[in-house]
């Protein structure tokens, strides 16, 4: 009976040493090779989800930094000059305004029919820019003759403008109609001496003879 309990005796104090000496050797093992308790839970190499572990820096980010906005200023585009405005053509010019103003601008406005007989019943001067010799033919009644084919046209422009006549005041000029440009000379000439409101009958004597309206013939007036 005694040689039993001293067997339970010396067995107890075995485990007891083998216990307290895994604790101790436990105790001085690495962090992850130690053993987990009771009421210890498991250490994990896993990363947190919310939180980097301790002593590790979080991963660099992989994402491309977007490129810095460029502080170049671009240069101004440099404006055009306006294209100079184009020439008017004499053929294309346009008719002339109903109250008949002024058109220092251009040397001429062309005319209808009706506008023509318009400015003859207000009294405006009338010039005749065919030859003189078809002029006492037949004209418009109380035309001037003032033929740019013959060399004393200059000579007549300026004794008319010696008349002292006012240089805003209508004039009507006109020619044989269709193609003939005389009546265009002579406007040229009368504008080049600054009357700023010559007027081009463009049907001419026989549009206006064709319509029966005050004609003359004979000698120059």
């Amino acid at each position: 009976m005694t040689a039993r309990l001293g067997f339970a005796r010396e067995a107890t104090i075995l485990v007891f040493l083998a216990v307290a000496g895994a604790i101790v050797s436990n105790a001085l093992a690495p962090r992850e090779r130690q053993l987990a308790w009771f009421g210890r839970p498991p250490i994990s190499d896993a990363p947190s989800a919310i939180s980097p572990r301790r002593g590790r820096s979080p991963a660099p980010s992989t994402a491309v930094p977007a490129p810095a906005a460029s502080t170049a200023i671009a240069p101004s585009p440099v404006p055009r000059a306006p294209a100079p405005p184009a020439a008017a053509s004499p053929s294309t010019t346009p008719t002339a305004a109903p109250d008949f103003s002024p058109h220092p601008g251009r040397p001429w406005a062309e005319i209808t029919s009706e506008q023509a007989k318009t400015l003859f019943d207000r009294g405006a001067v009338f010039f005749d820019a065919r030859r003189s010799s078809v002029f006492r033919e037949g004209h418009i009644r109380g035309a001037r003759s003032i033929s740019v084919w013959e060399a004393d046209a200059d000579e007549k422009v300026k004794a008319f403008l010696d008349e002292g006549r006012d240089p805003n005041a209508p004039i009507v000029v006109y020619c044989s109609g269709g193609d003939c440009e005389d009546s265009h000379e002579l406007a040229q000439k009368l504008w080049g001496v600054t009357f700023d409101n010559v007027y081009v009958y463009r049907d001419g004597f026989p549009d206006w003879e064709k319509r029966r309206w005050p004609v003359a013939r004979g000698d120059l007036p």
